[in-house]
């Protein structure tokens, strides 16, 4: 520490030393006073000079005086001259001093006879004006100039004033006590600066993380917003991959043509697989993933699992079973999460084997009580198993086995994704493992009992089902989309599924099209669009339907964003469901069948 203690500089500093000394000054007048009083009353010969001591008192009165003015200045000024109010203060114990060394010489000087009584009196006075010094500790130059004027000056006037030999012994108390008091009052100085320094660094330090918290927040959030754009981006080209590729895989292709499509729809879902899980392992790092709280039943998400990833075992010989029996109807929890977990598990095992069995067992071992339902989902497989040493490494992120089978490849996020998933949800996972035998998953996860839940509040995923003969295949479709590529695909899945259909490039030509005679069965609409973007034209069409009486059309959602506030306010803005680019054509068949059926709700698809 500098010098600082002594010829203050800093406004910051100042600014705290100066009101420090003003609360710390602010009513010491008035213990002068007192002790002035304590001391001439004792002394009959004093107490006949009342002019006098009124003439002290009133010097003592006005300085307190202008202590508490200087008090209420400093703390209600906005513009302070620190060193003018520094040489006030100076000024304020400076005269202090040298009226109670004149009122002490005077008290001397008219009772020189040192009896018991004056004595108790003086030295309980000295002991208070010289204590004073204490109160300066913000202050060393003032503490200084006021121990000479007080202490010296007072012991010179007991020497010359009283009688001898208790003169001498009045000034050696004196001047020891005064000695004291000025070593205490520096060290108190020292401890005050200090501390006061101590306390500026830790102000300067809480500044500096708070900056740099606040930097990684925004530096977090521009990673989350960039990875967002930067997927909502690549999602809408890809839906023009992926969708041409289904529409010429439904073509009529040669064997050759048929495997080079293949190859491009199997790549584009791989790309798009590897899309998502960037997307959340940003989310959960940014702590901004959000679980769902609904009533689901545990079964019908296994069920969803199974049927999503049946079509990829055609390509190997190898056998998938599941085992769901005696687990409860209904849980409360998040469905989509628990589908994530199983889908990255059941895909994961898919992927290192080649041949044998993989299994999926679903149990509860607690199903009595209040208690939240344990549930336990196994995964075994007749994979390439894992060495000891990759298990402890497993779930870390961008960690991949590919020692056996060089040629696979991932991001290495998948089953770290997972492990985070199942942590949010306060579950556990496990592994067990031997090379070249297979390996076994174990996720546990605890869930809400799901009491009385109407059909409503139960939220099931939707079921892939395929276009039935049986179903009237008339339905008009309203398609509100302004990618010339989407419009195109859109409308030939459409065709496929005996759907006719009507283009709309905006909200604004989507509404001139619904207010027209044609009436539509469903309505697809993009969320972002010139002009008019989705949201809106959801709005207006509900106030519409609203105003003539109309019964609501089913609005689907088709949008790049997989955020969960764009889901949201798809569903506030009037829509009924959503569906993510890119989609396939299952997502569109799912949809047009729950149109059919008029079982279209609110969930995502």
């Amino acid at each position: 520490m500098n010098n600082s203690r002594y010829a203050l500089g800093d406004k910051q500093v100042n600014d705290i030393s100066l009101k420090d000394l003003a609360k710390r000054s602010r009513y010491g007048g008035i213990f002068y006073l007192l002790a002035f009083w304590a001391a001439v009353f004792s002394s009959a010969t004093a107490r006949e000079h009342l002019v006098i001591i009124g003439f002290f008192s009133g010097c003592f009165l006005l300085l307190q005086l202008y202590r508490l003015f200087l008090f209420f200045k400093v703390f209600s000024s906005h513009e302070i001259d620190y060193p003018s109010y520094f040489s006030r203060y100076a000024f304020i114990y400076n005269s202090s001093a040298i009226v109670w060394v004149s009122g002490s010489a005077w008290l001397f000087y008219v009772n020189p006879i040192v009896d018991l009584a004056v004595t108790i009196n003086m030295m309980a006075a000295a002991g208070i004006s010289i204590g004073g010094i204490t109160v300066l500790a913000p202050s060393y130059k003032t503490m200084r100039s006021y121990w000479l004027l007080i202490c010296w000056p007072f012991a010179l006037a007991a020497g010359f004033f009283l009688n001898e030999p208790g003169n001498l012994i009045v000034v050696g108390l004196i001047l020891g006590y005064g000695l004291f008091i000025l070593v205490t009052g520096k060290q108190q100085n020292r401890a005050y600066w200090q501390a006061l320094n101590d306390n500026l660094k830790l102000s300067e330090q809480a500044e500096e993380l708070e900056k740099a918290k606040i930097a990684a927040e925004l530096a977090g959030q521009a990673k989350a917003d960039f990875l967002s754009a930067m997927t909502h981006e690549i999602r809408t080209p890809m839906n023009g991959v992926l969708g041409m590729a289904q529409l010429l895989a439904m073509g009529d292709l040669n064997e050759k043509q048929q495997q080079q499509v293949t190859v491009i729809n199997n790549a584009g879902r791989t790309l798009m697989h590897i899309i998502n899980n960037i997307l959340d392992y940003s989310k959960i790092n940014a702590e901004q993933l959000e679980l769902e709280k609904i009533a689901f039943s545990p079964r019908n998400v296994v069920n969803e699992v199974m049927l999503l990833l049946a079509p990829q075992f055609e390509k190997k010989p190898i056998k998938l079973t599941c085992s769901t029996s005696d687990i409860p109807e209904l849980v409360q929890g998040d469905p989509y999460r628990l589908h994530q977990i199983l889908y990255n598990l059941i895909g994961n095992a898919f992927k290192f084997t080649e041949e044998g069995q993989i299994s999926v067992e679903v149990s509860c071992p607690k199903k009595d009580g209040m208690d939240p339902v344990l549930m336990s989902f196994t995964i075994r497989d007749t994979g390439i198993g894992i060495a000891p040493e990759d298990q402890q490494q497993i779930f870390e992120q961008f960690y991949q086995v590919s020692q056996f089978h060089p040629n696979i490849r991932g991001t290495g996020l998948g089953l770290s994704i997972t492990k985070r998933l199942v942590d949010l949800m306060g579950g556990t996972i496990s592994i067990e493992s031997d090379v070249g035998t297979g390996s076994q998953f174990t996720v546990a996860l605890p869930f809400a009992r799901a009491f009385e839940v109407s059909p409503k509040e139960s939220t099931k995923l939707p079921e892939r089902s395929s276009l039935s003969p049986k179903v009237q295949p008339d339905l008009h479709v309203l398609l509100v989309e302004d990618n010339k590529v989407n419009q195109m695909i859109c409308e030939q899945f459409f065709l496929k599924l005996g759907c006719s259909v009507d283009l709309a490039e905006n909200g604004l030509i989507a509404l001139d099209r619904f207010n027209s005679s044609q009436r539509y069965d469903v309505i697809f609409m993009d969320c972002n669009m010139p002009e008019m973007d989705g949201f809106s034209a959801a709005i207006a069409i509900r106030k519409i339907e609203k105003d003539k009486g109309l019964n609501q059309v089913p609005i689907v959602a088709l949008t790049a964003h997989v955020e969960e506030d764009i889901k949201r306010k798809c569903l506030e803005s009037g829509m009924n469901t959503f569906i993510s680019k890119p989609f396939l054509f299952e997502d569109l068949e799912s949809v047009i069948n729950k149109v059919r059926s008029g079982g279209i709700i609110n969930q995502q698809t």
